[in-house]
């Protein structure tokens, strides 16, 4: 809190965190509502490529929504 009220610039780069941690999150929420799994892992491999690398399998399924057998189903689909 000090270092907010001794830095003004501070205060700007916090708001901004905050600002797109919600965009972010708001992202998110809406893909889960009105996407399919399948839609859902394209905009990660799209968005975020690396993650599948550096992830293990079952952290991406529950970041999707999914479970790690229908994670499966849509990687062997996509691959074909």
């Amino acid at each position: 809190m000090l270092l907010k009220c001794s830095l003004p610039i501070m205060t700007e780069l916090t708001r901004q965190l905050d600002q797109n941690y919600s965009f972010a999150s708001q992202r998110r929420i809406n893909a889960a509502i009105s996407m399919t799994a399948e839609e859902r892992y394209n905009m990660l491999v799209d968005n975020y490529p690396e993650f599948l690398q550096i992830f293990p399998q079952h952290m991406i399924a529950s970041y999707l929504g999914i479970t790690k057998e229908t994670l499966s189903r849509i990687r062997s689909r996509l691959v074909r």
